[in-house]
């Protein structure tokens, strides 16, 4: 978890602790209706070790794919997945474990009614959680603003959105002024109080608001620069404070490239991903590929066949020229989706929507994203990842250098099958959207991590399935 997400963190022990919770009373209430109450006690403490694995795996894979987390749209969808995975991944370890130890640490019986009971426990506990506690001001947060711009008012509406859990109250917008006295001068913004406040009073305003966290959101850096210094002083009084960057990074999962310059980027890649992590995550995707070599290839035979069939005397394959890692360039391998000849007489250009040249049967594969399905041959040959940034053709990339600050920075990591851009934002055909997908890029360069990958690939999985061009956080 993030540093600026400190906030956080309360919530995230105390919702962990409760699913521990409801996993401990479901070993308790499995045992006892397969066994009896007379066999609780010695077949729980006779196989501590298998319900200790059971318990973490199940705990660290919903940490790991933000069940515990701030949720942007809350998705029951997303809920059932995360809760499919974590199951999953609990029996996979059992299963691994017993098979090393030659030594069954829990019976199938057992097991089965624990992770039935678990289940029904779990989620119902959750869609209380995050449906009805998360929407009241006891179990949310109250929220300071400083700033009564464009900016400010942005953020308001950002953190006061209707779907974010838990929910966000903000109980001012401080507009900080060179001097003057205190005034709450009838001004408000959506309903909130402006209140004006001098930079050297600021910090007192904001102690006796008794919020949780601060939002700065001011529009001038010089005003910024006079107040840093007691806004590190909250910080130290354990009030967590976030800067414009910290704000959309956590609210809305981007980075902003007008709030970015080239000494953030030299600070930024010094967390940037590490040889090591890298080396993960070609280990993962080389793994998780050849898992789904068998289905990708019964689905590509009969995709293949549709290609064909719909139009005989034209090739099934489509390879194109990308942009990879540090600016090499490597043939991109998709099934085909447009008419043969697209390009002729036009070059490389983005395909607009209901783009005429794309067939029938690549518009349904698009739509699904079906035609990639050959790319798990580039991953596996190491020219992508399962997920990163989408590789752009040369001519495009050049053209975007030119016009976008620091694009190149998104190929500082391997190219991806699918991306935290790719599932934030509808399919671009702009310079402009070209700039706000890079913001989102940027973001998942900054905090490139298994457990963020992993949401990333669960929530392709939803669009492959449902065939959604967007979802969220």
């Amino acid at each position: 978890m993030l540093t600026h997400r400190r906030h956080l963190d309360t919530q995230i022990v105390w919702v962990a602790a409760l699913d521990a919770v409801c996993l401990s009373v479901s070993v308790v209430v499995a045992i006892s209706a397969r066994l009896g109450l007379d066999a609780l006690h010695e077949y729980l403490f006779g196989n501590l070790s298998g319900w200790l694995y059971l318990g973490v795996t199940i705990i660290v894979a919903n940490y790991v794919t933000g069940s515990y987390g701030l949720e942007i749209r809350l998705s029951r969808f997303n809920m059932v997945v995360n809760w499919v995975f974590s199951i999953c991944m609990a029996l996979l370890v059992v299963s691994a474990t017993s098979y090393a130890w030659f030594n069954v640490l829990l019976g199938r019986g057992v097991l089965m009614l624990t992770i039935g009971f678990y289940s029904f426990l779990w989620l119902s506990l959750r869609l209380l959680i995050y449906y009805y506690l998360f929407r009241t001001d006891t179990f949310g947060y109250r929220v300071a603003v400083i700033g009564s711009g464009d900016r400010a008012r942005e953020v308001l509406a950002t953190v006061e959105n209707a779907h974010l859990r838990p929910r966000h109250r903000v109980a001012a917008l401080i507009d900080v002024c060179p001097d003057g006295a205190v005034a709450a001068d009838g001004r408000e913004a959506g309903g909130v109080p402006i209140i004006r406040a001098p930079v050297q009073t600021a910090a007192a305003i904001i102690r006796s608001l008794s919020v949780d966290v601060v939002l700065v959101a001011l529009e001038q850096e010089d005003q910024s620069r006079q107040l840093y210094p007691q806004l590190r002083r909250l910080r130290f009084e354990g009030i967590p404070v976030l800067t414009p960057l910290n704000v959309a990074e956590v609210y809305t999962g981007r980075v902003p490239l007008g709030l970015i310059d080239e000494n953030w980027l030299m600070q930024a890649s010094l967390g940037f991903a590490s040889p090591v992590t890298m080396r993960f995550k070609r280990f993962m995707d080389v793994v998780l590929v050849l898992l789904a070599t068998l289905p990708a290839a019964v689905l590509g035979c009969l995709i293949a066949l549709w290609v064909k069939l719909s139009a005989p005397r034209s090739p099934v394959f489509y390879s194109q020229e990308r942009v990879g890692r540090f600016g090499r360039t490597f043939s991109i391998h998709k099934f085909r989706t447009m008419v043969p000849g697209a390009e002729q007489g036009v070059g490389a250009i983005w395909s607009p929507p209901k783009d005429p040249r794309v067939t029938r049967a690549g518009r349904f594969l698009r739509h699904y994203r079906l035609d990639e399905l050959p790319q798990l041959f580039d991953v596996l040959r190491g020219d992508m990842s399962l997920v990163g940034p989408r590789p752009e053709r040369p001519e495009l990339a050049a053209q975007l250098e030119k016009d976008i600050p620091c694009y190149r920075e998104r190929e500082n990591i391997p190219p991806g099958l699918t991306g935290w851009a790719q599932i934030r934002y509808p399919y671009g055909a702009t310079v402009e959207d070209a700039k706000a997908k890079l913001e989102y890029d940027m973001y998942y360069l900054q905090n490139l991590s298994f457990g963020l990958d992993l949401r990333i690939i669960l929530r392709t999985l939803r669009i492959v399935i449902f065939g959604m061009e967007r979802d969220l956080y």
